[in-house]
């Protein structure tokens, strides 16, 4: 089991990958058919949305303690 601190966290490009899997452009037959559902699409947005507004959040507390946002 390892130990994720902060730095490597950071490092990982956790919240880049994060992003990066929000934002496909490609979607699975499956995703297709869960995209059709108003009330998963609703949920899926709001997520998207929180994914999102957690990401700006944490680089905007970067670059307050002079850290390099993470790039995306």
């Amino acid at each position: 089991m390892s130990y994720m601190d902060r730095k490597k966290i950071l490092s990982e490009g956790f919240f880049g990958m994060l992003k990066k899997f929000l934002s496909r452009s490609k979607l699975s037959p499956t995703e297709k058919k869960l995209m059709k559902d108003p009330e998963f699409k609703k949920a899926f947005n709001a997520y998207e949305k929180a994914a999102n507004d957690a990401l700006e959040t944490g680089n905007a507390l970067l670059r307050k303690k002079g850290i390099e946002p993470i790039k995306y």
